[in-house]
């Protein structure tokens, strides 16, 4: 009787600690116990369970409560009755909840409600079966006279009205068409019915078994756990409750520290027994308990790893989950990847087709199956994990679920990230192309300003020519006329092959030689061979009018402008050397040795290169010669 008492009593704690669970999370969590599949957190709603299913969790839950006191009691030797015993003529509150919550599931999915009479006979149980538990208290305290004890009677009455739910429950079960169920609804339903089939012939079993005591023993426990039978089945052929995987998890993991810690006291009660006493005695105790308590959180954690794998399917923890996740999403450049990748690990993860879908998004084709939504953190915009109908389908599970929350919870994170990268990309290209305008505009108005001062200064030196030198003149004039037709054919346009670049190089520095005459010697080097690249137009024009304003003209001796052109298959050099005092020597010094003119090339190759293209102005004051160098991509454009 003790191993029997043992094995009955992990049994019942199973059961206080499985239904206890059930009936917190019941408040929030689930929909029916018995009837169709769970559609509420299939579209992120949480249906909560209804009156006569919860009130049969709570009365399950005190029921088991009691029956692991009672046997406490019994095992420490006291074999009398009292007020625990009294407790579990609650056990007569079972039969019209059970009635009833049989009764609500036979109306779900649209379904016809059933005959009255069925809600005739629900009613009568609700009255009759606390009436007789009622009578058989007052027996107990002799207010009413019974013919002989009271004991029979409890058990005739139990089975009695066990035996009339069990037929009601039946026939409301078999009243439902078979079409209209699923194949794991109707494995459900013939286990229910088997159920109460054999609990109703263990209670008649039990009326004329009196004389078999401890058979009698055993079938009277097995009756008091039906409860979990009931749970077990409802869960195993169908999920019932989309949390049920941590209530069992935990009722297992419960259990096993039980048993771990029931052979630890086996093996060390002679031992702990031979402390010495006082106060000292609770602390070797805990001391003795320190192997335990550094062995549990590992055997708890691999036990629970185990029932993931075995039994629930799960093969990632949530934390492989995430960095397997992750892994995914890093590559992703823009929403559409960013969504396959999501797409193709969770469906790894769970087993199960997966969508991801962003804002209002459906899925095409595919009915959803159960679905979590997370706002995403940045924009509020909602996301949502679907997971699709499928044949063979694993159970996605409360554990599951939070997985899924947290995972929704990463993908709004990259989502918004790659939003902001892009967005800041079109910020970056907004300020690119605002940057080029302006570019252009002050290349016009460096155009405006500098034609009219040019064409005077031209017009001077070909004045005097023409009565000293009008051979010399009228090459002038020729070449005064090309930089002018160049001028105005590339007004409008922003880049120029390199060699008809340097074309007008030559005829804008043979024009300033013509003003200066022997005071200017200048020289073109260029090692770029045909298809010649393009550059931004009239950038070489700006260097050598800083050269000609800054260098040449503010010395009196001979200066020189030498114009180098270097080129590679990736990058092309131009670089204008003149002799002089150079901007700031001069007086006209502006940001740091630079006028209007080159600051508008910085801000042209800043345009069209950003940081790949770079211009520098340099002074050699011991050679007294300054340097303006550009260097840039090598740039072909198709014609």
């Amino acid at each position: 009787m003790v191993l029997v008492s043992l094995v009955f009593l992990f049994v019942y704690l199973f059961g206080a600690y499985a239904y206890g669970a059930a009936t917190v999370f019941g408040f929030r969590e689930i929909g029916p116990v018995w009837g169709g599949p769970v559609k509420a957190s299939a579209r992120g709603g949480r249906t909560r369970l209804a009156t006569p299913g919860l009130a049969l969790f709570a009365i399950s839950t005190v029921w088991f409560v009691l029956h692991c006191l009672i046997e406490f009691r019994n095992l420490a030797g006291d074999t009398g009755q009292g007020w625990l015993d009294l407790g579990t003529l609650i056990v007569f509150l079972f039969p019209p909840v059970i009635m009833h919550t049989v009764y609500s599931e036979s109306g779900c999915e649209g379904e016809p409600p059933p005959p009255r009479i069925y809600q005739h006979l629900l009613v009568a149980m609700y009255v009759v079966s606390p009436l007789v538990g009622l009578l058989l208290i007052a027996a107990i305290f002799d207010v009413i006279a019974v013919p002989q004890r009271v004991g029979p009677w409890i058990g005739i009455s139990i089975g009695g009205l066990f035996t009339l739910t069990s037929v009601y429950a039946t026939t409301m079960m078999l009243r439902r068409p078979r079409a209209a169920r699923t194949p794991d609804q109707m494995r459900l339903r013939n286990m229910m019915i088997f159920l109460f089939i054999g609990m109703s012939g263990l209670f008649i079993a039990m009326i004329f078994m009196q004389e078999e005591r401890l058979l009698v023993e055993i079938l009277n426990r097995l009756t008091r756990t039906a409860p979990i039978y009931f749970l077990v089945a409802s869960v195993y052929f169908e999920n019932r409750f989309d949390f049920y995987d941590l209530v069992v998890k935990r009722a297992v993991l419960i259990l096993l520290s039980g048993l771990v810690l029931g052979v630890f006291f086996a093996a060390a009660l002679p031992w702990l027994e031979d402390l010495p006493g006082g106060s000292a005695r609770p602390w070797l105790f805990a001391v003795a308990l320190a192997p335990v308590a550094m062995v549990m959180p590992w055997l708890l954690s691999r036990g629970e790893r185990w029932l993931d794998r075995m039994w629930l399917g799960r093969e990632f923890t949530p934390v492989d989950a995430v960095k397997h996740v992750l892994a995914a999403m890093q590559p992703a450049t823009d929403e559409r990847s960013l969504v396959e990748a999501t797409e193709a690990r969770l469906s790894e993860i769970f087993g199960a087709r997966i969508a991801v879908l962003v804002g209002h998004e459906t899925p095409e084709g595919t009915a959803i199956e159960m679905e979590v939504a997370m706002p995403s953190p940045v924009s509020g915009l909602p996301v949502r994990i679907a997971v699709l109908k499928a044949p063979g389908l694993r159970r996605i599970l409360s554990e599951d679920l939070a997985m899924l929350r947290s995972l929704a919870g990463v993908f709004g994170f990259m989502l918004e990230n790659i939003r902001l990268q892009h967005k800041r990309q079109e910020q970056d290209l907004i300020a690119q192309e605002l940057r080029l305008q302006s570019s252009r505009s002050e290349l016009k108005a460096l155009r405006a300003q500098i034609n009219p001062h040019f064409l005077f200064n031209a017009l001077n030196a070909i004045a005097s020519l023409i009565h000293t030198d009008p051979g010399r003149a009228d090459e002038a004039v020729e070449q005064l006329a090309e930089v002018f037709r160049y001028t105005l054919r590339r007004s409008d346009s922003e880049w120029a092959p390199l060699d008809q670049e340097l074309t007008f190089a030559r005829a804008y520095l043979d024009v300033e030689r013509a003003r200066f005459g022997q005071r200017l010697t200048c020289t073109i080097d260029s090692d770029h061979l045909p298809p010649a690249p393009h550059v931004p137009s009239m950038l070489l024009q700006t260097l050598l009018e800083n050269a000609v304003k800054h260098g040449v003209s503010q010395a009196r001796e001979p200066g020189r402008i030498d114009v180098i052109v270097r080129t590679t298959s990736g990058e092309v050099t131009i670089e204008v050397r003149n002799t002089g005092p150079g901007a700031e020597a001069a007086g006209h010094g502006q940001r740091d040795g630079e006028g209007f003119g080159l600051h508008s090339v910085r801000e042209r190759l800043k345009g069209h290169f950003g940081d790949g293209a770079s211009f520098a102005l340099t002074r050699d004051e011991v050679a007294g010669v300054t340097v303006a160098r550009i260097t840039m991509p090598h740039v072909r454009i198709a014609a």
